[in-house]
């Protein structure tokens, strides 16, 4: 449940968040007199979770806040800094993922760019009457306001989940501001940052934002993916970065695999394997499926498209994706749809919020 914690050693917990409430876990590890926490999450419950875990574990000469991006959820408790027990304190985000910081402004803009292609409220198939209302409001308050500020208007309705908002920008030194080196884990490469004395080493990925960074901790072994396993992250990316883990793992340099979403732990190198080849292959699988249906049907909207995706519900991993449907994922499956087709290269053409996808002009 939401803010229970999970014992993963002796020196390293996990505090649990809660998906359907877009709240995700923290990690609290201590390495002698330093102790780390790794995002801080969001909300009243989880933020005295982990003050009352600080607590237990006590004074120390070192605390550090370490950001994996901006989002809201990530960041919302991150003033916990100023109530550590330690002698000094250091928090740490992506110098990228300080824009983030400003929700409302951030998500209004993304939401924009990806309404141009379709129309957002129509892919959730929860809830579908609620939604259809929302959306009758914001076409009303957009005519009034305009789409940005409606857009913001809403993200502020939806960022209250969260609050209070205390993202702490004041504490915040850039992993940047740091000298970055080479990091190689299993015979993988990375550039990062190592922290401490190699307690926590800071790899970048950049495939959910463009501020995103895992978490590595040699002393366990555990690599933590922060939301790197969302299906909305920039495909091209996100796959060279699993397929990275995913050999870290076969060269036996991960044993403990955490994520930013959802309570599983992964601990042994078979689950490690299976989870991490799961996902890169239901994300091929998915744009093989999304390319047989524009050859075969050109000119679909994204609602158009979806509605053959769920005629092959005898695919296993179609059957598995509209089974993570929102609330299972906080966004619908058509959200992951359109992503996907423009990261894919297809054009979109025709009028807002109604735009149907193209094969992308071939090179004479």
């Amino acid at each position: 449940m939401l803010g229970d914690r999970a014992p993963l050693a002796n020196n390293l917990w996990l505090v649990l968040g809660d998906l359907p409430r877009d709240i995700p876990n923290a990690l609290v590890y201590r390495a002698g007199d330093r102790l780390y926490l790794m995002d801080s999450g969001a909300g009243p419950i989880i933020r005295t979770s982990i003050l009352r875990l600080l607590h237990e574990v006590g004074p120390v000469q070192s605390f550090t806040l370490l950001n994996s991006h901006g989002h809201a959820d990530h960041v919302g408790n991150n003033d916990l800094i100023h109530l550590a027990q330690a002698r000094e304190t250091h928090h740490y985000l992506s110098e990228a993922g300080l824009a983030l910081l400003d929700a409302r402004s951030y998500f209004a803009a993304q939401f924009s760019r990806l309404s141009a292609s379709y129309d957002l409220v129509t892919g959730f198939q929860a809830h579908r009457l609620l939604w259809r209302s929302a959306g009758m409001l914001r076409n009303l308050v957009t005519v009034l306001a305009g789409e940005r500020r409606t857009l913001e208007l809403f993200f502020s309705l939806y960022l209250r989940r969260f609050q209070p908002l205390r993202p702490s920008p004041e504490t915040i030194q850039t992993y940047e501001s740091l000298p970055r080196q080479p990091l190689v884990i299993g015979d993988v490469p990375w550039t990062g940052w190592a922290l401490g004395e190699n307690d926590v080493w800071v790899l970048e990925e950049r495939g959910h934002t463009p501020d995103e960074v895992l978490f590595y901790l040699p002393e366990h072994q555990l690599l933590h993916t922060a939301d790197l396993t969302f299906p909305d992250s920039d495909g091209a990316v996100t796959q060279a970065m699993l397929s990275k883990c995913q050999a870290m793992a076969s060269a036996g340099a991960v044993r403990l695999v955490t994520v930013g979403h959802h309570q599983q732990v992964y601990q042994d190198r078979q689950a490690v394997l299976a989870f991490l080849g799961t996902l890169i292959t239901e994300q091929e699988h998915l744009q093989a499926v999304l390319r047989e249906i524009l050859e075969e049907h050109e000119g679909l909207t994204v609602g158009q498209v979806y509605a053959h995706v769920r005629r092959r519900h005898n695919d296993r991993v179609v059957r598995h994706l509209l089974s993570l449907e929102f609330p299972h994922l906080p966004m619908p499956l058509q959200q992951i749809i359109a992503v996907s087709l423009l990261q894919m290269g297809y054009e979109a053409k025709g009028p807002r919020r109604k735009k149907r996808f193209y094969r992308p002009a071939r090179a004479a």
